[in-house]
């Protein structure tokens, strides 16, 4: 099976392989095809191209889940689908889901460092939300530490740029200075 996902992978068949290396279990495989992803969504994390992608993320199946790298895909899908619902101007309730989503995504050790701006640029919405602040002390608390983290990562030579416009992390901390304190006021 190791065998049939390895061709079928360098043939162009990237569903195929994917399918066989999970009938393998071969996670080492597995996550090698996660980082390679990662490279690609890295890309293009702020992009429509990433819905060519969607289909790969999910032929993945709930069973990769236990592969840190794709179970990293996995809540991202699931986080940009319930960012598109609020860009769509759906409810509180998918502004909830979206802010659900990016919280498990920070939490996770599976989530790359390099993600973690743009997440949190994609979620300026959220943090700015007019009605209340959907974000609760320790949850702004959490997305602030990984912005101080990054902050100290991007000392260190091997650090990733990332594509954000130049006020991209001064937009993200002036929204997550501003929710800290309406959910201060709120709490």
């Amino acid at each position: 099976m190791k065998i049939a996902g390895v061709y079928h992978w360098k043939h162009g068949r990237k569903g195929s392989g994917v399918f066989w290396l999970q009938q393998a279990r071969d996670e080492a495989r597995l996550n090698i095809i996660a980082q390679k992803l990662f490279d690609f969504v890295g890309k293009i994390i702020s992009d429509e191209s990433f819905k060519q992608w969607e289909g790969l993320i999910e032929l993945l199946g709930s069973e990769s889940k236990t592969v840190g790298g794709l179970e990293f895909l996995h809540k991202y899908r699931d986080f940009k689908k319930s960012l598109q619902q609020v860009h769509d101007g759906k409810a509180t309730d998918a502004a909830r889901q979206a802010v659900e989503s990016l919280i498990l995504l920070m939490k996770n050790p599976s989530t790359p460092q390099r993600f973690w701006l743009p997440l949190l640029y994609d979620s300026l919405k959220l943090l700015n939300w007019q009605e209340h602040p959907l974000l609760n002390v320790s949850q702004t608390n959490l997305l602030l530490n990984k912005l101080q983290e990054l902050s100290m990562a991007k000392l260190r030579p091997d650090f990733v740029k990332d594509n954000l416009p130049p006020q991209g992390l001064s937009s993200v901390r002036l929204a997550l200075a501003t929710n800290l304190s309406r959910a201060i006021l709120e709490e």
